[in-house]
């Protein structure tokens, strides 16, 4: 095994979603993904679409995974705006090192109400970054 082999088996053997999600926690999953309520809500309902692979990064996850992730999303969504009274859903995702430790990539379903001040609590660091240059990248297709 190379060094970011053995570091990848470390990381999964201590990965609260690949070690410690209980099967009665799961509310729903599909061949690559499970769903559970988050453990921290920032609202009622707020869901966790966590992958059944050890991926840090949604990048590694292959084609037919982002289209079982992208369905989920909406399959999810449906069901909120069909049970509870909601405005909207935001869809928020968590990659790489900046991810609480002991996680692995997932994805934040997050039922929203007008005035329910979502925004208002996050204050994020603003870092400079050379704009010109992502809109040169994104636009050579």
């Amino acid at each position: 095994m190379n060094e970011d082999e053995v570091k990848g088996v470390e990381e999964m053997k201590a990965c609260i979603f690949c070690q410690q999600i209980k099967l009665e926690q799961i509310l729903s999953e599909t061949e690559y993904f499970k769903v559970v309520f988050d453990i921290n809500p920032v609202q009622m309902g707020h869901l966790l679409i966590i992958s059944k692979k050890h991926a840090m990064d949604m990048r590694e996850l292959l084609d037919e995974e982002l289209f079982d992730l992208i369905k989920l999303e909406q399959q999810l969504m449906s069901k909120i705006y069909d049970i509870f009274d909601v405005d909207g859903v935001t869809i928020a995702q968590n990659n790489g090192s900046i991810m609480d430790k002991g996680t692995h990539c997932h994805v934040h379903v997050i039922p929203r109400y007008k005035n329910d001040e979502f925004w208002d609590n996050q204050k994020v660091v603003p870092h400079e970054n050379d704009l010109l240059k992502l809109k040169v990248a994104l636009s050579l297709k």
